[in-house]
């Protein structure tokens, strides 16, 4: 299915980081009217001249409105989430409190959310479970560094809700920008594929970091995509999704060098450095996604091996021993 129409609006994207930031500039690039909604003033003072706080050293192309306060979303059509999942409620109590139940709401967000017996859920499903009838919504994912789309550098990324007709909705809005948007209706899949591929790149980093070649990280992330599409059609997702942007594409980037946060901080374990966790959202979905394998009773040996090494770092050589040497099956 092919979107081609415009589509203008009235848009706010909830968080001011680089990302966001990011989003927001290609939005009103595309014609609409945004704003940003962000915690902190310095933030918004920045994104109001046309600057960014996380990346210092690029220029949006144009200033772009920017508030502390909540009540922009009462005019709101579209509400972008562009924060971290763990910070996904939170947006969300916003959300419920000031937007219109008509509002469009677009993900994001790469992760896991914790949960009581599944140890953690996907996007979709934490959205279905915790909160019942909910405004229409759909996930953004795909290859994208946040830099390279303020730098108008062209990228190709999966809009996906669980309509056709909603995804095309969506991807009209940045008709003009340098995102080429696909639609999909698949969401488990694009949610499975943006957040394991994390914990996957942290792997290629540890075998960058330990150099042990460009086979040693072709397998990783050939048995990563593997693992990510195993995952995804257990719970609900399809396999074919995985072999797109959402899956394949995106876990290309993560594990194409330390340009990937994920990729860099597996680096650093490698070279027993102690790299920040805030930034690699890997690091904190392993933990989930191993009690979520667990739950489900089904094998993921390279992003339980990831689990493992961020427990106890000192494993990583018996881990990709233990890796090498499982019983032999067929791909």
């Amino acid at each position: 299915m092919t979107t081609s129409n415009s589509k203008t609006g009235e848009i706010v994207v909830i968080g001011g980081g680089s990302w966001g930031g990011a989003l927001a500039d290609q939005l009103q690039k595309a014609k609409n009217s945004v704003t940003v909604l962000t915690r902190r003033q310095e933030t918004a003072d920045a994104l109001n001249q046309a600057q960014l706080l996380a990346l210092p050293q690029l220029r949006l192309n144009q200033p772009i409105s920017s508030t502390l306060h909540p009540e922009c979303l009462r005019s709101a059509e579209l509400i972008v989430i562009a924060v971290p999942v763990s910070a996904t409620a939170k947006a969300i109590q916003l959300v419920r409190s000031y937007a219109s139940e008509k509002a469009t709401i677009l993900f994001t967000g790469k992760g896991l959310l914790p949960h009581p017996q599944k140890g953690g859920v996907f996007l979709p499903e934490w959205v279905n479970e915790s909160l019942g009838e909910f405004n229409p919504y759909g996930l953004l994912s795909g290859p994208s560094f946040a830099d390279e789309v303020i730098l108008d550098k062209p990228a190709a990324v999966m809009i996906a809700s669980n309509s056709l007709s909603l995804s095309c909705m969506i991807a009209d809005y940045f008709s003009m920008s340098c995102l080429r948007c696909y639609v999909g209706d698949d969401v488990m899949g694009v949610a499975v594929g943006g957040a394991v591929k994390n914990i996957i790149a942290i792997a290629a980093g540890i075998a960058t970091g330990l150099e042990l070649g460009d086979n040693a990280r072709a397998a990783l992330v050939t048995r990563g995509l593997a693992e990510i599409s195993r995952l995804a059609i257990k719970i609900g997702g399809r396999g074919k999704t995985l072999n797109g942007l959402a899956g394949m594409g995106d876990l290309m980037l993560s594990c194409s060098g330390p340009h990937s946060r994920n990729m860099a901080y597996g680096m650093a374990l490698a070279k027993k450095q102690h790299p920040e966790q805030k930034l690699a959202e890997g690091s904190k979905a392993a933990a989930l996604l191993n009690a979520r394998a667990e739950y489900e009773d089904i094998e993921l040996p390279i992003a339980q091996s990831v689990y493992r090494i961020l427990q106890h770092p000192e494993t990583i050589e018996s881990e990709i021993r233990t890796l090498l040497s499982r019983t032999v099956t067929t791909e």
